[in-house]
């Protein structure tokens, strides 16, 4: 722990000092694309990754995910590997798109975030001998539809409501220091003032009132629980969950639901299939998407048009998943 706390002042390393040998088709190259202030960071195991994956015969390089942003046409690489958490990868993946990125560009993750859901989504780990593993075998990439949010892109899920009131609450500096308690400080300073938004949420041209709103494109939702278990990142559409009253004893009774047994689910909530959605009525309700706040009320849900390309196990079952 303390080589990682020193590692985390260390100075990044030159892009420049990294040079990227021409792959091969048997090696490809990898970008290690990293995010020095993602809650788990440490440059010390970072390069030790690097060397794992050149001991493998792979030409790598160090890219930080600000210059990525910036310039994604300037990494060339076969596999585009995300070192951070879910705000690191729908930035990654973002920049990518925008700049127009081939379709046979790969990705994969090295997770070191604060919920990694987009870990959990694909079965990716923090240990680098299984991404090797993974390239090793020269596995098909698995397609994964994410959403767009007023065009901008997420990966796993959304949400209007409490919810994404607590999520604005949470600071980068209060993420870094707490992790995970961050969410639950925020939650119980919340209980106080207690937000219940008055949405009009209209799905594929049917309209509904909700006090919350849950766009999901996976199955996990703040960690390994799960909202709806046929939401699924390769499926080109949204599960939507709507929760018509979003009182505090709802809340309760939705985490009930997704971390002990479903029979706690209220007859009243609504799910559905969706292709687009837009949320109006109280306007500047935050939107959190990803675990941070992405916009605000009103806007409009789609779904990306093209797959993203990621090398990934299967996703790990939950344990209410396999009940």
């Amino acid at each position: 722990m303390a080589d990682c706390a020193l590692a985390r002042q260390a100075p990044a390393p030159s892009l420049s000092a990294l040079p990227v040998a021409p792959s091969s088709a048997a090696t490809p190259s990898v970008a290690l694309v990293y995010n020095p202030h993602a809650g788990h960071f440490c440059a010390r195991t970072l390069e030790r990754w690097r060397a794992a994956l050149v001991a493998a015969g792979h030409p790598t390089r160090l890219v930080d995910s600000l210059d990525y942003a910036r310039a994604p046409q300037d990494t060339q690489a076969d596999v585009i590997c995300i070192v951070g958490g879910d705000g690191t990868a729908r930035m990654v993946v973002e920049a990518g798109l925008a700049a127009g990125a081939p379709s046979s560009l790969r990705h994969a993750l090295l997770p070191l975030g604060t919920v990694n859901l987009i870990a959990r989504e694909t079965g990716c780990t923090a240990d680098p001998a299984a991404l090797v593993a993974t390239l090793a075998q020269d596995a098909v990439p698995a397609p994964h539809y994410h959403g767009l949010l007023n065009g901008a892109a997420f990966l796993c899920c959304a949400s209007v409501g409490p919810d994404s009131a607590v999520v604005a609450r949470v600071t980068p500096a209060a993420k870094r220091r707490w992790g995970r308690a961050a969410y639950a400080f925020a939650l119980i300073a919340q209980l106080w003032r207690w937000p219940r938004p008055a949405l009009r949420v209209t799905i594929d041209g049917a309209t509904h009132t909700a006090e919350a709103l849950f766009v999901l494109k996976g199955r996990f939702y703040a960690g390994p629980w799960t909202l709806d278990p046929q939401a699924d990142l390769c499926e080109r559409a949204f599960r939507v969950l709507l929760l018509p009253q979003a009182r505090r004893r709802d809340i309760a009774r939705l985490a009930l639901a997704a971390m002990v047994h479903p029979r706690f689910a209220d007859p009243a909530w609504q799910r559905c299939a969706a292709q687009t959605i837009t949320v109006e009525g109280q306007a500047g309700v935050p939107i959190q998407a990803d675990g941070d706040i992405l916009g605000q009320t009103p806007a409009r849900f789609s779904l990306a048009t093209a797959p993203i390309a990621f090398l990934s196990r299967a996703a790990r079952q939950t344990t209410r998943d396999q009940a």
